[in-house]
């Protein structure tokens, strides 16, 4: 197994920047890349990419939110 790692791409042509998180377990990567989300100024939901692994975890995830949701209006 990948020891987990994130990774920061700079271009340096255009300023843009990216993070990517390899080697983590279901959405944990959101934690670990937190830190540097935050430090750099960024991430708007829209704008976040996920790899396809975790995509079973995203789709948790949005069912609990939307049964939260529910239990709030409800």
């Amino acid at each position: 197994m990948t020891e987990p790692t994130v990774l920061i791409h700079f271009d340096e042509t255009t300023g843009e920047f990216q993070i990517e998180a390899e080697g983590f377990t279901g959405l944990s990567c959101l934690d670990a890349t937190q830190v540097f989300e935050e430090a750099l100024g960024v991430v708007c939901e829209t704008e976040r990419t996920y790899k396809p692994e975790s995509q079973p975890h995203l789709q948790t995830r949005t069912q609990i939110q939307q049964n939260s949701t529910r239990l709030h209006l409800g």
